[in-house]
């Protein structure tokens, strides 16, 4: 059996932006004020989970409940191009016109259907798979709630629950299981 390790992005968040550490209260990041500076001096673990959480916050302000990995691999390409170009510019405002201007193309090998992920297959997924989905599910929750800030020890308590409950009932589908663990 394998187990999910919590990412790395709250944590480098807090270290790479002056936050207070995530052993103190409340340490929470706005992701909407995060600059392709700020994305730029990320550790590849920490632009990755950074990434799919964006990806799955814009994604649940649109309802889609699919990532595509290969797709997500190109944005992220996409995104470390144009943050060289803008280094003051916000993130999100990058995704927004990308997300404003694209068509959607559900399917594909590299497409995963949140909504029909089982705890069971998220647990058994590989170990770079599951940090991607936990990120993107985690930026989904947060968009269902129309909150763009990351509270560091939610997010790092969010993802030991979703594990911990995906563990003991590995037939529950995984995005009710994050949406609980949210409430």
């Amino acid at each position: 059996m394998m187990k999910i390790s919590v990412t790395l992005l709250p944590a480098v968040l807090a270290c790479t932006l002056g936050l207070s550490s995530p052993g103190q209260a409340q340490v929470q990041y706005d992701m909407s004020r995060a600059t392709c500076t700020d994305y730029s001096i990320m550790s590849p673990p920490a632009q990755r989970d950074f990434a799919a959480w964006m990806s799955g916050w814009y994604n649940g302000k649109a309802g889609r409940t699919e990532i595509n990995l290969q797709v997500y691999q190109a944005n992220l390409a996409t995104m470390q191009k144009w943050c060289t170009a803008n280094p003051s510019a916000t993130v999100m405002s990058l995704i927004e016109t990308a997300f404003r201007n694209a068509s959607s193309v559900p399917g594909g090998p590299a497409s995963i259907d949140v909504s029909g992920i089982t705890c069971g297959d998220f647990v058994a997924s590989p170990p770079e798979t599951q940090l991607i989905v936990s990120a993107w599910t985690a930026g989904y929750a947060s968009a269902g709630k129309d909150a763009a800030k990351i509270d560091v020890k939610a997010f790092a308590r969010h993802e030991k629950a979703v594990h911990a409950a995906c563990t003991k009932n590995k037939k529950q589908l995984l995005l009710p299981t994050v949406g609980k663990s949210w409430q």
